[in-house]
C-alpha cells in the first residue's frame, strides 16, 4: 500500500515537470530577416522579409521597430504547416515594401515575436540607399501632374522602346498604370488596338512603388512584344482600364452603414494616348540572294539521326534554328541541289520563348535524304541569312557539312534512278502488290463533270471567304473610326450635315426664318469643319475662303459659298423681308454648294 502511494506521488510531482519541458520544448521560437536587395536608389524599393518557424500553429505576429528612414507598406503573408511523423511544423512570413526617404546606410534590427512571456528576436540586416538610383522620366512625371500642376491620384501610360523599328523587328510596348490612391478588386484592361502588327504578350510584371513627382504610386505594368507586318506609319490605338477607388466624397451614405464601416468606391476609367510609329523597310544595299526574311538574331545546327545507312534507306537531318526575334516568322533554309540525294520535307515546329522581355526561341525543320548510290557521301553546309535590326547588317550563318557512309545493299542495280532489287523479290503479272507499268494507255476522257466546277460548290465556298473579308474590312473600319479621330469626322461630315439640313427643313417657316438661316449656316460652316477636323466655332467667312483656297478645281465654289452666308447673315438680323420662295431658295442652294464642297480634296 505505501509502495503505490509512492508511486502516485512521484507521478502527481514529475508530471507538471515533464509537461514543462516538452511545452518549452514546442515553444521554441525563430525569427529569420532577410532582404531582398542590400543596396537600393532614392526612387527604388526593397522588401524586407520576416520569417517565424515554430512548433505550433499559432505563431504570433511580428513587432516591428520604427523605421522612421522609409515608408513602409505591409505586402501581406503566406503560412506553410507540416506534420511529420505527428511532430507539427509551421512557418509564417510577412513581407513588407520599403521605400526610402532619405540616402545613407540604415540597420535594420530589434524585429521580435513575443510567444508565452518569452521574447525572440530576429538577425539584423542592413539597407544601404545610394543618393541616386532609377529616376522617373520627364513625360511620366508630366503625366503625373494636372493642368493646375496638381499631381493626380491615378493615370496611365503607354510608351515604347522603339518608334522607329524595321519591319518584323520587336517592338516592347508598356502599359504602366499608377495608384496614389487605394484601389479595390482588379482593374479590368480593355486592350489596345494593334493593327499592322503580330502582337504576343509578355505578362505583367509585379506591382510595384514609385515616388513621382513627390508622391508615392502603386505602378502596374504590362508589357507586349509587337512586331510589324508592313512599312509606313502604324497606330497602336487607345488602351482603357477601368478600377475602383477610393472615394473621397461621403455626402450620400448607406442608411444601413450605420457606424461608418464600409468606404465608398468610385469608378474611374483610365485611357493611354494612342502611339504612332514608323516602320522603315529592309535595306537593299547588301542584302543576300538568299535572305528569306527573317529579322532578329539567330544561330543554326545540323544534325543526322544515323551517319551508317544503305542505299535507298532513309535519313532524318534536323535544322534547328535558334535565337532571337520573331521565331514564327523564320524561314526554311534553302537547301543546294544534291544530285546523290532525293529530298523531302517532313515536318517543322517552333517553341517560343520570352526572355528579358524580348521574344524568341528555337524552330526546328526535319528533311529526309534518301542517298542514291553508295560510297562516302556528304550533305554540305546549309547557308541561313537574317539582317540583325540593332547591326542593321545582313548576317549569314552556317551548318557543319555532314558524312554518311553508305553502303551497297546485296541486289543492288547501279543506276540513277534504279532501286535496288532483292534477292527472290518476284515482279511478274501475279505479283499482288506491284503491276506493270502499262506502256499504251489509249484514249482518255474525263468520267463525269468534276464537282469542282459546279455552281453550287463555288457559291458554297465562295460565301464564308466573302463574309470573312467583309468582316475584316469592316473591323479595320471601326478600328480606324476608333482611333483616327480626323478621319471619323470625316467620315460623319455629310451625315451630319444631313441631319442639320433636315432639321432646318422641319422649321423652314417664315415665322422662324432667323433660326432657319442660323441652322443652315451652322450646317455649311460644320461641315468644312468636320472636313478638316477643326473647330466649327469662331470660323470666320474670311477663314473659310483661306481654308478653301487652292483646294478644289471649282474657282466659284468659294465666292458662292461666302455669298450664301452673307445672304443668311442678312436673313437672320432682318427676317421682315424674308418669304417662303427665299427659304426654299437658300435651302436648295445650301445643300448644292454641300455637294460642291463634297468634291473638294481636303488631304
Amino acid at each position: 500500500m505505501r509502495l503505490l502511494a509512492s508511486i502516485y506521488l512521484l507521478v502527481i510531482l514529475g508530471l507538471p515537470a515533464l509537461l514543462s519541458q516538452e511545452l518549452a520544448a514546442q515553444d521554441d521560437i525563430q525569427v529569420v530577416v532577410s532582404i531582398d536587395r542590400d543596396t537600393i536608389g532614392m526612387d527604388e524599393q526593397a522588401t524586407l522579409q520576416v520569417e517565424i518557424i515554430g512548433e505550433t500553429q499559432n505563431l504570433p505576429a511580428p513587432q516591428m521597430p520604427t523605421l522612421s528612414m522609409f515608408e513602409v507598406y505591409s505586402q501581406g503573408r503566406s503560412s506553410n504547416i507540416s506534420i511529420v511523423n505527428g511532430k507539427v511544423s509551421a512557418s509564417v512570413t510577412y513581407r513588407y515594401l520599403l521605400l526610402p526617404l532619405k540616402p545613407g546606410t540604415f540597420p535594420i534590427s530589434r524585429i521580435a515575436v513575443v510567444h508565452q512571456n518569452k521574447r525572440y528576436e530576429g538577425n539584423a540586416v542592413q539597407l544601404t540607399v545610394a543618393s541616386s538610383g532609377r529616376a522617373t522620366s520627364p513625360k511620366l512625371d508630366q503625366r503625373a501632374t494636372d493642368s493646375q500642376g496638381k499631381t493626380r491620384d491615378y493615370f496611365m501610360e503607354a510608351v515604347v522602346d522603339n518608334k522607329h523599328p524595321f519591319v518584323n523587328q520587336q517592338v516592347t510596348l508598356t502599359l504602366r498604370i499608377c495608384f496614389a490612391v487605394q484601389h479595390y478588386g482588379s482593374p479590368e484592361l480593355q486592350e489596345p488596338t494593334m493593327t499592322g502588327f503580330w502582337t504576343e504578350v509578355l505578362g505583367n510584371k509585379a506591382p510595384y512603388y514609385q515616388t513621382i513627382k513627390g508622391r508615392t504610386y502603386k505602378v502596374i505594368e504590362r508589357k507586349y512584344a509587337l512586331f510589324p507586318t508592313q512599312t509606313g506609319k502604324l497606330t497602336i490605338g487607345r488602351s482603357a482600364i477601368t478600377a475602383t477607388i477610393a472615394g473621397r466624397s461621403r455626402r450620400s451614405r448607406d442608411p444601413f452603414d450605420v457606424f461608418g464601416l464600409f468606404g465608398r468606391g468610385q469608378e474611374i476609367t483610365m485611357r493611354s494616348r494612342p502611339i504612332e510609329i514608323d516602320v522603315k523597310p529592309l535595306p537593299t544595299a547588301g542584302r543576300p540572294k538568299d535572305f528569306t526574311g527573317t529579322i532578329g538574331e539567330f544561330s543554326i545546327s545540323a544534325s543526322a539521326n544515323k551517319t551508317e545507312i544503305e542505299v535507298n534507306q532513309p535519313v532524318s537531318v534536323t535544322f534547328k534554328i535558334s535565337g532571337v526575334g520573331n521565331i514564327k516568322s523564320v524561314a526554311e533554309p534553302t537547301l543546294p541541289e544534291l544530285d546523290d540525294f532525293r529530298v523531302y520535307r517532313a515536318s517543322s515546329s517552333e517553341n517560343i520563348s520570352k526572355l528579358k522581355d524580348r521574344i524568341g526561341g528555337t524552330k526546328v525543320f526535319e528533311e529526309v535524304f534518301i542517298p542514291k548510290k553508295p560510297g562516302r557521301l556528304m550533305i554540305p553546309s546549309v547557308s541561313f541569312t537574317y539582317f540583325d535590326p540593332y547591326k542593321q547588317q545582313y548576317q549569314t550563318v552556317r551548318t557543319r557539312t555532314i558524312t554518311l557512309n553508305v553502303r551497297k545493299p546485296e541486289g543492288y542495280v547501279a543506276g540513277p534512278e534504279v532501286p535496288y532489287i532483292v534477292p527472290d523479290m518476284t515482279i511478274g503479272s501475279r505479283a499482288s502488290d506491284i503491276r506493270y507499268i502499262k506502256e499504251k494507255i489509249g484514249k482518255l476522257r474525263p468520267v463525269g463533270q468534276l464537282i469542282i466546277f459546279s455552281p453550287v460548290y463555288l457559291v458554297v465556298n465562295a460565301l464564308p471567304v466573302l463574309v470573312m473579308i467583309g468582316m475584316v474590312v469592316a473591323r479595320r473600319r471601326r478600328e480606324r473610326l476608333a482611333a483616327d479621330v480626323g478621319y471619323a469626322r470625316s467620315r460623319a461630315a455629310w451625315r451630319e450635315a444631313r441631319r442639320r439640313l433636315a432639321r432646318a427643313k422641319s422649321i423652314a417657316s417664315v415665322d422662324k426664318a432667323s433660326e432657319f438661316h442660323a441652322e443652315i449656316s451652322l450646317a455649311l460652316i460644320s461641315y468644312i469643319a468636320d472636313k478638316l477636323n477643326i473647330s466649327p466655332y469662331g470660323l470666320t467667312s474670311e477663314r473659310l475662303a483661306e481654308l478653301l483656297a487652292g483646294r478644289s478645281d471649282d474657282e466659284e465654289l468659294v465666292p458662292d459659298m461666302l455669298r450664301f452666308l452673307q445672304e443668311c447673315d442678312f436673313a437672320r438680323f432682318a427676317p421682315s423681308t424674308i418669304t417662303d420662295e427665299k427659304i426654299d431658295r437658300a435651302l436648295k442652294m445650301a445643300e448644292e454648294i454641300m455637294v460642291r464642297i463634297g468634291g473638294v480634296k481636303f488631304v
